[in-house]
């Protein structure tokens, strides 16, 4: 609605129930499963004239085809994701995120950002919110599957799979205490021994992990750090490897750190964390290692020293460790406080939006200020683009993309 008393014209693709009922009906463009995605999608874009498209995510296969395609048609790009500087912001960048992100690592270009004029609104944040979103969206789907079908393993594993893992975890959760794993963390802290190490977890199938990391799973990312530290850590540092909350299961993390463990005689100094929250972890920790997760980010932010195994947007000289993981445990520098600053500035400046997606109160803040930054996006790629005419389809010599190794034909 901002966007449209902005004077635009928005669409929706409609992929499944939860789209439908989540868009109203004036804003809707159902998928047409007779043709292919490619050639549907460069249909939508020519025969409707759009000049900007929008995906949440740009690893999904849909939205790594569309986005190609945009590109070929000199459409502009903009994608959402969750806020590189969370909880209280959402990202919005030009053409990729993460791993994927046209972000400047220039020294210069990083200080050069002006600290922003307007100051963070905060607003409650909790799982709750994201969970039953969530849950109404493929309630939807699953509903209106008789007439709108849709893949229920396009996000990786099925929507059925991922929801009894996540009921599984959520009875382990109540079931089961981690206060005397806390409390070995606790004892290890207070007692001033060696420097205690988060390891961060990625979410199972993440794209994080799949397109910007040479892990493909945690289960590698978890034997590489433990069996690292085993070999390469002082006697005296300490190991928290830390689950990522939407973690449901599928992996059998918490049994292989086990196994790992006892294999390498890492019993006495380091533990798994299935349920004690990431904020009391990092203040607990000294360093923290991550594929690219935001939550590195934090530990940045908040002066730790973090070292990166994947492609992360903020794995900056200056802001993360640039040595390998066997150097970081045994002399893990921290980040420039000041570089720290600009950075924080620098992402403020050009791609972090105050807001969020989840709750009436968070999108309230977000949607003016994401309606003002896509139309003046817009407003500036409008003057530099050359002009298109609405149904005109340009033919290029390979229309195809690659996706996860195969190549995708756009029609």
């Amino acid at each position: 609605m901002s966007l449209e008393n902005g004077g635009a014209e928005v669409y929706r693709v409609i992929l499944d129930g939860g789209d439908h009922m989540e868009t109203p009906a004036r804003n809707r463009i159902r998928l047409d499963r007779s043709v292919n995605w490619g050639r549907f999608i460069r249909q939508v874009l020519c025969e409707r004239g759009i000049d900007t498209i929008v995906t949440y995510n740009d690893t999904l296969p849909r939205n790594r085809i569309a986005l190609a395609i945009a590109k070929r048609l000199n459409v502009s790009r903009l994608v959402l994701e969750n806020g590189y500087l969370r909880p209280h912001h959402i990202t919005l960048a030009d053409n990729g995120v993460n791993g994927n992100s046209e972000l400047s690592r220039d020294p210069e270009v990083i200080r050069s950002a002006e600290r922003p004029g307007r100051k963070c609104r905060e607003f409650s944040v909790n799982m709750r919110p994201h969970v039953v979103n969530t849950i109404r969206h493929f309630a939807w789907s699953s509903l209106l599957k008789p007439v709108l079908p849709y893949n229920p393993r396009y996000y990786g594993h099925s929507v059925a799979r991922q929801m009894i893992g996540y009921v599984g975890e959520y009875a382990w959760r109540v079931l089961h205490d981690e206060s005397k794993l806390l409390a070995r963390v606790v004892e290890h802290k207070e007692q001033s021994k060696g420097r205690i190490f988060l390891t961060l977890m990625q979410k199972p199938g993440d794209g994080q992990i799949r397109y910007h990391s040479p892990f493909g799973s945690n289960l590698r990312f978890l034997n590489e750090v433990v069996r690292s530290f085993a070999a390469s850590a002082p006697s005296d540092a300490f190991l928290v490897v830390k689950q990522h909350p939407l973690d449901y299961g599928i992996e059998n993390l918490s049994e292989e750190f086990a196994r790992l463990s006892k294999e390498l005689g890492l019993e006495g100094r380091a533990v798994y964390m299935r349920k004690t929250g990431i904020a009391e972890l990092m203040r607990l920790s000294d360093c923290m290692v991550t594929i690219n997760s935001t939550g590195g980010l934090q530990g940045v932010m908040g002066g730790s020293p973090v070292k990166c195994m994947g492609k992360a947007v903020y794995d900056v000289e200056g802001l993360t460790f640039q040595g390998t993981l066997a150097e970081f445990w045994q002399d893990p520098v921290g980040p420039d406080p000041e570089f720290v600053e600009h950075y924080r500035n620098y992402l403020l400046a050009t791609c972090q939006i105050n807001g969020g997606f989840h709750t009436p109160e968070a999108r309230a803040i977000l949607i003016p200020q994401l309606a003002r930054r896509i139309l003046s996006i817009e407003s500036t790629a409008a003057a530099d683009r050359e002009p298109r005419v609405a149904g005109a389809i340009r033919r290029d010599p390979a229309p195809a993309y690659e996706i996860g190794g195969r190549l995708i034909p756009a029609e």
